[in-house]
């Protein structure tokens, strides 16, 4: 009886160990849950915000009407800003919710760029950040969780390939 407790505990024990030794490969959601707000309430792109309207005239005037999708998807109209910017907006309204930015010379809001490294992230935006894999690359995150933001920069070996900043929602 007391080995079959010992066996018991021993194999949850594995259980759980395996499964937060995993936990850079749980979806965006499970780690919005459990890491740390940061604030995000300033970042932009080239002083667009989430939740601008594509067809603003703030947008019109700077890059054109934006029409021609980017790629083709069935939750999300998707269309270039211009080169290394793309914007995300839900099928049925115009409010921007996603920027995906691969421009090296753009910085976020802290003066993050494609290029740089990690440590570089972490110290200017802060400790309060998950790490999790998608598609075979590494992730740094924050969450904005009052704005209901989040922020990631894609990693490879020269630095962040791109980031995306959006609403939490977008999964």
């Amino acid at each position: 009886m007391k080995k079959k407790i010992i066996i018991s505990i021993l194999i949850i024990s594995i259980v759980i160990l395996g499964i937060f030794s995993f936990k850079a490969n749980f979806s965006r959601s499970y780690h919005h849950a459990f890491t740390k707000s940061t604030d995000l309430s300033k970042e932009n792109v080239e002083g667009i915000y989430l939740n601008d309207e594509i067809d603003s005239e703030k947008i019109v005037s700077k890059y054109r009407k934006i029409s021609d999708f980017s790629r083709d998807n069935s939750l999300y109209n998707y269309y270039f800003l211009r080169k290394g910017i793309e914007v995300t907006t839900n099928k049925d309204e115009n409010k921007i919710i996603r920027f995906i930015v691969n421009d090296k010379n753009l910085k976020t809001e802290k003066g993050i760029k494609v290029g740089d490294k990690n440590d570089k992230i972490i110290e200017l935006y802060g400790d309060n950040y998950y790490s999790r894999i998608e598609q075979g690359t590494n992730i740094i995150g924050y969450v904005d969780k009052e704005k209901d933001y989040s922020i990631e920069f894609w990693l490879g070996e020269e630095g962040v390939i791109f980031y995306r900043f959006d609403y939490t929602f977008m999964g």
